[in-house]
């Protein structure tokens, strides 16, 4: 498809470059003989009212003759311009071309990725619910079993249908009311919400905030700093700490979150914020593995929302830290 893309549009840039140039061409080739031939009419003119008409070798052979090489020259110089635009205009078809056939790809992968993730507990849940209507009617405990876990996969589709609509938002630039917000008053609402996980897993917080405004969707940053907190517990160790700073420094407002969890191996790190990409450790550690690779592609949109940035730094087995920079309101 792109191939015959890319070779229409070729023809199309030719056909401009070569009627622009074939245009040109006339316009010069016809005022070039007409001022040619204004010239040598004068001449013989001039050598007429001196009695030299005898002796002159002006006629309008010349002038034929000098059209026809003007002519030579402009066609040499149109086959040149057509060689030359029709390799230039290929290549520029191609890069014109490249982020629409990029992101053809992206939405083709991007599909098959979705329709993957949600396959799995749908077939899980009909494997399920088929294994328990052949068992006895009476059999309560089984039939107990089948609707927790059938409950466990609408909470997990429940939860990729909303990334996957929150993603869709920021992708088309709907977002909702955009205010004056305090990150500090924010982020310590996230932290509560958070502090029964933490107890849990017997993890230790240490969080350093200072008042700091930005402008900007109450719903997007609440969720951002959701995103990479929640990432931050999810992988790190029990008893392990984790750190959570927030200051501004340059008109930025800047947000740390580091935790000493499973890190991420540096040949994963360029491929994070790809949508439904989980690191190959987190995919082999099933325990671990509970989200479907949308949290980062999905904060990272809205931290570029924001007009900010988001980088990640990571050792293996060491821990991870998250940089967030928002611009000040």
């Amino acid at each position: 498809m792109f191939k015959s893309a890319t070779v229409k549009l070729t023809l199309w840039y030719v056909l401009l470059v070569m009627g622009l140039s074939l245009l040109f061409s006339g316009i010069l080739y016809h005022f070039s003989t007409e001022e040619l031939g204004e010239a040598l009419h004068t001449q013989y003119q001039l050598l007429r009212d001196n009695d030299r008409d005898d002796r002159s070798n002006i006629s309008s052979h010349e002038l034929d003759i000098h059209s026809r090489h003007l002519l030579e020259n402009l066609i040499y110089f149109n086959v040149f311009v057509l060689i030359g635009s029709t390799l230039t205009s290929y290549l520029l078809a191609k890069r014109t071309l490249r982020p629409i056939q990029e992101a053809h790809q992206t939405q083709i992968r991007f599909t098959a990725d979705a329709s993957h993730e949600l396959r799995t507990p749908l077939t899980a849940m009909k494997a399920a619910t088929e294994a328990s209507l052949m068992k006895a009617p009476n059999d309560a405990v089984s039939l107990r079993k089948t609707l927790q876990d059938n409950l466990t996969d609408i909470a997990k589709l429940d939860k990729l249908t909303s990334h996957l609509l929150e993603i869709s938002r920021h992708d088309s630039r709907s977002v909702s009311k955009v205010e004056v917000i305090e990150l500090q008053s924010l982020t310590q609402e996230v932290l509560t919400s958070f502090e029964k996980r933490m107890d849990d897993n017997k993890l230790k917080l240490e969080a350093k905030t200072s008042p700091v405004r930005v402008r900007g969707e109450f719903q997007g940053l609440h969720q951002l700093i959701t995103i990479v907190l929640d990432n931050a517990i999810k992988y790190s160790k029990p008893k392990s700490k984790i750190q959570l700073s927030l200051s501004k420094k340059n008109r930025q407002a800047i947000i740390v979150i580091k935790d000493e969890g499973l890190g991420i191996p540096a040949s994963d790190l360029p491929h994070i914020f790809e949508r439904f990409y989980r690191s190959k450790n987190v995919s082999a550690n099933q325990k671990k593995a509970t989200g479907y690779g949308l949290g980062l592609p999905l904060a990272q949109e809205i931290v570029e929302r924001h007009g900010g940035s988001i980088v990640v730094h990571s050792k293996e087995r060491k821990g991870t830290s998250v940089h967030i920079k928002l611009p000040l309101s």
